[in-house]
């Protein structure tokens, strides 16, 4: 429950508002960026994509790669139900390995009730 409560947060102090703002490259949403690899403990921040920097937040860059995409709609457990059918079922007999970076989740559509997300694993 640690995520959705610093998506509320984010709403209640205007965070996510801030971020919006700044957003100005693709990919055009709110993202979720959940880091865990060798070299650091699992951290996960609400983020956007933007060339802009501000004292406020810190600067996570992500490195390029090929990535496997997938869609949904539905509510935020939607999307950790499509997360786990990513992991369990699609990337066990993809031909791909987990790789060592970061997953990101893009809210096209950030309504909890109607979301509409985009899951991206490399």
């Amino acid at each position: 429950m640690v995520v959705p409560k610093m998506w509320q947060e984010a709403s209640v102090n205007k965070t996510i508002q801030k971020l919006a703002a700044m957003m100005d490259t693709p990919l055009m949403g709110l993202l979720g960026v959940s880091v865990c690899n060798d070299e650091e403990q699992w951290k996960y921040f609400i983020a956007v994509s933007s060339t802009k920097t501000s004292d406020m937040f810190e600067e996570y860059p992500v490195p390029a790669s090929t990535w496997a995409i997938f869609s949904g709609t539905g509510t935020n457990q939607s999307i950790q139900e499509l997360e786990q059918k990513i992991i369990t079922e699609w990337l066990p007999t993809s031909g791909y390995e987990y790789a060592n970076a970061p997953d990101i989740e893009v809210y096209l559509n950030p309504d909890p009730q109607n979301a509409q997300y985009e899951v991206g694993y490399r």
